[in-house]
């Protein structure tokens, strides 16, 4: 029973759509298991700041808390992708949703950084990939609007 379900699944697709689902689904399942690990850290920071007594005001505790959520939020982001990829039987990740996600990583970069340590070529080098990433971005989903609702794969 479960042998023809199982068949009946992957049939229609050819040997590289399938192996592109099997490596996205471990792909999920190791992301996911990030995920957990990610969280359970940042839990037990931040139980041992509360215990510790770290005034919260304190600018390096809150970063590093902030950063810790940030960072599972990316990865939730990617995760979600993955499995919308794989929902819509699309293979790969789309272009527009790995920059998305790069944007995401340089804006938390950009959040957390000691900007009364950091270089002016280094704040310029992030001000410009952050430009150049979000005309990107801009320019992909300008694409995707103009596109007919015929051509769209949704």
């Amino acid at each position: 029973m479960l042998l023809d379900v199982f068949r009946k699944i992957w049939r229609p697709h050819k040997l590289y759509d399938q192996f592109e689902m099997i490596i996205s689904a471990i792909l999920l399942v190791i992301i996911g298991i990030i995920i957990i690990y990610s969280t359970t850290i940042m839990v037990i920071t931040l139980i041992g700041d509360v215990n510790a007594g770290v005034d919260f005001s304190d600018q390096n505790a809150l970063k590093d808390t902030f950063g810790l959520i940030l960072t599972i939020l990316i990865l939730i982001e990617f995760n979600h992708s993955i499995a919308l990829a794989m929902r819509r039987r699309s293979g790969v990740l789309e272009v527009r949703v790995v920059i998305l996600i790069s944007i995401i990583v340089i804006a938390r970069k950009l959040i957390l950084l000691d900007y009364a340590k950091t270089g002016l070529d280094t704040l310029l080098g992030l001000g410009g990939l952050a430009l150049s990433l979000g005309a990107l971005y801009w320019l992909l989903s300008d694409v995707e609007r103009r596109r007919p609702p015929a051509v769209r794969e949704e």
